[in-house]
């Protein structure tokens, strides 16, 4: 097996910026709204259907 060496790059910590992707800074903002919103919902023990009559607000918004 050949062995190349890899040049290591540290990230931005905003994987959007990091690829150049447009809006980055509310791209990642949605994301982590995204995951504390999944996980308030893991942890209460509800359904996405559950959760949707809650908040109303549906799972794919």
């Amino acid at each position: 097996m050949k062995k190349e060496k890899l040049e290591l790059i540290r990230g931005s910590g905003n994987i959007y910026r990091d690829l150049s992707i447009r809006d980055a800074d509310v791209r990642r903002l949605k994301a982590i709204l995204a995951a504390e919103i999944i996980k308030t919902v893991d942890k209460k023990g509800l359904s996405v259907r559950k959760a949707q009559s809650l908040t109303g607000i549906d799972a794919g918004d």
